[in-house]
């Protein structure tokens, strides 16, 4: 359980570098930092997969918390904190 907290953990660091990248290349295009028709389609991307274990809703519910947390970053980045 702990080398598999620790994979994602590092999952999430990477994505959240992936996150800050791409909200500093929108910023440079005039792009909206947020997407809200990539997000859904992510979100059911991503839980489309649900058989064993958590249930799509739970997935869903996951995989929110981490766009909002992206979202959030993005955010605290571009106001330079």
């Amino acid at each position: 359980m702990d080398r598999l907290n620790a994979r994602l953990v590092m999952l999430l660091q990477e994505r959240a570098r992936l996150a800050l990248a791409i909200g500093r290349a929108k910023r440079l295009h005039g792009l909206a930092a947020a997407d809200p028709a990539r997000e859904r389609a992510m979100l059911r991307a991503a839980s489309a997969g649900a058989a064993a274990g958590f249930s799509k809703r739970e997935l869903q519910r996951l995989l929110r918390a981490i766009f909002a947390a992206s979202r959030a970053l993005v955010v605290r980045d571009r106001r330079g904190r």
